[in-house]
């Protein structure tokens, strides 16, 4: 028999007295394994790293490469921390790392934010377990990195929206308090002022009807300057919808003609109105209070004995509608025209200085209500031409719907009934206008009260026929007393009517509830106000008010 044949099969020994075949075996088992493993690491997902006991790389699988740009060559005898860190690493998490794995600990999903090859930034959930041999010393760390960006960007996205929302909020508290604050000097700058209209101006100096006008006209700049401020910053709230439906532009464009005609009367402006019958998907009230601003500044910029054109039309390849309002103004200058929708932005021209009036809000509110009805308002100019402003909105389908009927002109002074009136306002000067506007009313006993405590004493002496109630009070909240009186069955029917400064429509809404019959908003419209007493039944002859 060969030799070779007859050794190989005594059983060769090693000096531990291990058979080689048992050894070669287990080799062979543990090299198969260790394929598997790699097989295992190059398919995750997770970045892997393998590290010596000084924790440099040895060993990184394709998740790794693709995760940081760093390849294994470029990451081999490097730290993770010298390959990673970056700006934005925080250095207490690097030193936390160190301290918990010096400690023979492991570190579980600890975020971080590491730098990529070419700098940008990522964040990662790092588990980092020491190795140790059978001695308890540790030779290899192995480390996974999962990458959590997304998550710290989706983070992120929110903690922004839900900071902004608090900002809106905050804002929007901000102003309804700032809106009351002002209405109530503009309720009292207002109603004398109309009080004073009201009488008879026989001779009286030309020269002081010319600054009563003055006053007047301030006070409307003021508040319409307050109104669009709060509209304005009510629209950015995301709660904010519209109401959209078929609307017919031929009836619109009558509206807003009418509502503009004393202006162009008084500017001696011709407005012209060319109508192709179409209807758009919008919400009628935002759409003309857009077209009466539009034609408002496209009369007082253009000279006089001009003219004023408003042409509506479909857009059939955008499938939108258009309303164009062409002035002969002085023009615009191409650089100022995106400026013309920043709010409080005015452009040099001489018609707007000459007038005093626009303060930069009204083009801005406007733009924005185009927006919220998925529609936008567009604007050409031609120096010495004049300009065109355009607001597109969608078309609808034609529809025999009735047009909204035209607003109504202000209604005459009105004859009041004998009435019983309790008048709760903490502000003296706004007590003393409702006094002077019941003064000329002798059938009408007035008292008032500049408390709740006291308003609600008036209340149940007098048992009037109405009472007129501010909402933020010294001593309490008129919503309160409001409660309290429909809590009693004497005044659960008593006409309760809010005089307040705040305008938002969650605080009229909240009034609503609470049980007033009506809210009117400061500055007081006194006509309204005369329009709602005229309406109520009263129950005896009262006494005057000096009576």
């Amino acid at each position: 028999m060969p030799q070779n044949t007859i050794e190989a099969d005594l059983p060769v020994t090693t000096e531990q007295g291990l058979p080689m075949r048992q050894i070669q075996a287990a080799l062979q088992r543990a090299q198969a394994t260790n394929q598997e493993l790699a097989l295992l690491a190059d398919r995750v997902s997770d970045a892997v790293m393998i590290c010596d006991a000084q924790r440099c790389i040895r060993w990184v699988n394709p998740s790794f490469s693709r995760l940081t740009g760093f390849s294994l060559s470029e990451s081999l005898d490097q730290q993770p921390e010298e390959l990673l860190s970056g700006p934005h690493t925080e250095a207490a998490l690097i030193t936390r790392i160190n301290q918990t794995l010096a400690q023979g600990h492991a570190v579980e999903n600890l975020e971080i934010c590491h730098h990529r090859k070419d700098g940008e930034p990522f964040w990662v959930a790092r588990t980092v377990h020491p190795l140790p041999d059978a001695d308890g010393q540790v030779t290899r760390y192995i480390e996974l990195m999962r990458d959590v960006s997304a998550q710290r960007r989706a983070e992120a996205e929110h903690t922004r929206r839900l900071q902004a929302e608090l900002t809106l909020v905050a804002k929007a508290d901000f102003l309804a308090r700032m809106g009351h604050s002002m209405r109530s000097p503009l309720n009292a700058i207002m109603g004398f002022s109309q009080l004073l209209d009201m009488q008879d101006h026989t001779g009286m100096p030309e020269s002081l009807q010319r600054q009563l006008g003055h006053i007047r006209t301030a006070g409307q700049q003021l508040l319409s300057l307050l109104d669009q401020a709060l509209e304005f910053a009510r629209l950015d709230e995301p709660s904010v919808t519209l109401r959209p439906q078929r609307l017919a532009m031929t009836g619109l464009l009558r509206e807003v003609c009418a509502a503009q005609e004393t202006l162009a009367r008084k500017h001696n402006v011709t407005v012209v109105v060319d109508c192709a019958p179409h209807t758009v998907w919008a919400d009628p009230q935002p759409t003309k209070d857009i077209l009466v601003q539009l034609l408002n500044n496209a009369i007082r910029v253009s000279p006089v004995g001009s003219t004023v054109w408003l042409r509506a039309r479909e857009v059939t390849e955008e499938r939108m509608g258009i309303v164009e309002v062409r002035d002969q103004g002085a023009g615009i200058d191409q650089s100022d025209l995106p400026k013309l929708f920043h709010p409080f932005t005015r452009l040099d021209r001489a018609t707007e200085a000459d007038s005093g009036e626009g303060h930069g809000l009204g083009l801005a509110v406007a733009q924005r209500m185009a927006a919220l009805m998925h529609g936008r308002i567009e604007v050409h100019s031609t120096l010495g031409e004049g300009s065109v402003f355009g607001l597109k909105l969608p078309l609808a389908e034609r529809s025999h719907t009735t047009t909204p009927t035209s607003a109504r002109p202000s209604e005459p002074l009105v004859m009041l009934p004998p009435l019983r009136v309790v008048h709760i306002e903490d502000n003296a000067l706004n007590r003393s206008l409702v006094e002077a506007l019941f003064a000329t009313y002798p059938q009408v006993r007035l008292l008032s009260a500049d408390t709740a405590a006291d308003g609600l004493a008036c209340i149940e002496s007098m048992q009037p026929d109405v009472a007129l109630v501010d909402i933020n009070l010294p001593d309490g909240s008129g919503l309160d007393l409001c409660r309290q009186l429909r809590a009693k069955a004497a005044f659960k029917k008593l006409p309760l009517i809010a005089l307040s400064g705040d305008a938002l429509p969650d605080h009229i809404a909240r009034a609503l509830q609470a049980g007033f019959n009506q809210y009117l908003v400061k500055p007081l419209q006194i006509n309204r106000l005369l329009t709602i007493l005229a309406a109520l039944p009263s129950t005896q002859a009262a006494p005057p008010l000096n009576s």
